[in-house]
């Protein structure tokens, strides 16, 4: 997750609460499938953690468990003929490889590959493990290890990953919001890129920004289509417990695609409308396809999110619009800090939000004739969702979304898992803009170490 956000505050007084609309106007549509793990789960956020690839979904979760013992698990659902996900019988366990003892703090899925970095709160080196599509029990096998470069330092390597199953970023940025070790803050921070091949995964090299432009958050969000990787670089990002705020440089969010030649270079730098100076979180979450990129920016100081969406044109990219929903949703503090593009649409999480399935919200946004982006579909569960949780992580791969389901014993969620969302079909997709080309004057990138 990108931010963690407050969810005992009140979120909306009584007389607010009689205002909310009670018949979303809208369509609304419900779960396709309720995705539940296949066995006990022990990390009490369970589900809040999602992917979806072709025919597989994964649900797993990043918090210790209340024994302080490790929590590596991942249950995988795969899709059947018959048009029903069905769960591997046993869930992926991390403790059951060489790496051991791992806390799972991210988690994402492309292609046939999986990959999985740690939550290390003491500081130390944290691992990022690949696994690709096997015939165990947990439909996974264990592929390797992913390291930076052997000569680097780097303590925060794996704090934010994307993959499009080909190819995988990986960013330096320290995202530790918890631990007694205060957060590792670099100058300028690398993305690392790396190339899935028949002999495995293979480093590229790695992509950064030129330290005068203090980009300390570089990486602090990333997307991935192919042959285009989307970098957030926010002025700043919530503040660790008991850590004072860091700022960097101003806030971008830089796109990079693969030219002719084969090079990784800058295809554009997005940057938040006039007015917004006191914003520092533009660039926080991101999602994108071949020509929209969709960006969250926070306030970081104070409650707030806002929602930018831009596309590229023949004359590169520009602002298109922002994502607000209908009247009778209130946003929260969390709007926007889950996010995917799904057949064209943006969709929307926020756990916070009021008036959507109170609280939290899930919707879809598409682009009008009239060129102005509008909440055309509403998300509601039918089963039983955490409380204030409803929103906090989704995925999308064409028109299916997937939307967390964090356990929780209190609100009836056992063990934790995910809801399998179908978007109908819809005759607003964008058209895809061809690449084109791409300048060629990049810095050539150095070659990082990988260990099987």
């Amino acid at each position: 997750m990108p931010e963690r956000y407050a969810t005992g505050m009140p979120l909306i007084s009584a007389l607010a609460l009689s205002t909310v609309v009670a018949v979303p106007p809208v369509p609304v549509i419900t779960e396709t499938q309720v995705l539940d793990a296949p066995s006990p789960t022990v990390s009490p956020t369970f589900g809040i953690i999602v992917g979806i690839s072709g025919d597989r979904i994964f649900a797993t979760g990043p918090d210790p468990s209340r024994s302080g013992g490790s929590v590596g698990q991942v249950a995988t659902f795969e899709l059947e003929p018959t048009g029903s996900w069905k769960a591997f019988k046993e869930m992926l366990s991390i403790d059951g490889t060489p790496v051991g003892n791992m806390v799972i703090g991210r988690a994402v899925m492309g292609g046939n590959a999986l990959i999985v970095s740690d939550e290390r709160r003491d500081g130390g080196n944290s691992s990022v493990v690949t696994f690709e599509r096997g015939d165990s029990a947990s439909g996974w096998r264990l592929m390797g290890r992913l390291q930076p470069l052997a000569s680097a330092a780097e303590p925060a390597f794996g704090g934010v990953i994307a993959t499009d199953g080909v190819v995988a970023a990986i960013s330096t940025v320290d995202m530790r919001v918890l631990g007694e070790a205060p957060r590792t803050v670099q100058a300028s921070p690398k993305v690392y890129l790396f190339k899935n091949g028949p002999e495995g995964w293979k480093g590229l090299g790695y992509i950064q920004r030129d330290e005068a432009l203090q980009p300390k958050f570089f990486g602090v969000a990333l997307s991935m289509t192919p042959g285009q990787v989307v970098v957030g670089c926010p002025n700043a990002i919530t503040a660790a417990p008991h850590q004072e705020l860091v700022t960097g440089g101003e806030s971008v969010v830089v796109i990079y695609r693969m030219n002719e030649q084969g090079l990784w270079a800058v295809d554009g730098e997005l940057r938040p409308p006039p007015g917004y100076a006191e914003w520092l979180g533009f660039g926080t979450t991101l999602a994108s396809d071949a020509n929209t990129v969709v960006v969250r920016m926070s306030k970081v100081t104070g409650p707030g999110g806002k929602i930018f969406v831009y596309r590229r044109g023949a004359t590169g990219w520009t602002l298109d619009g922002d994502l607000t929903p209908l009247s009778d949703v209130i946003p929260g503090a969390g709007w926007g800090i889950s996010l995917a593009m799904a057949d064209g649409r943006a969709v929307v999480g926020d756990p916070t939000a009021l008036g959507g399935q109170a609280p939290g919200y899930v919707g879809a946004f598409s682009r009008r004739d009239d060129g102005l982006w509008g909440e055309s579909v509403r998300f509601k569960s039918t089963v039983s969702v955490s409380t204030a949780r409803w929103g906090v992580g989704l995925r999308a791969d064409g028109p299916r979304v997937v939307v967390a389901r964090p356990m929780s014993e209190r609100d009836g969620v056992v063990t934790g898992g995910a809801l399998l969302f179908t978007l109908p079909p819809s005759d607003k997709t964008p058209a895809i803009v061809p690449t084109g080309l791409v300048p060629t004057a990049t810095q050539p990138l150095d070659r990082p170490v990988t260990s099987p």
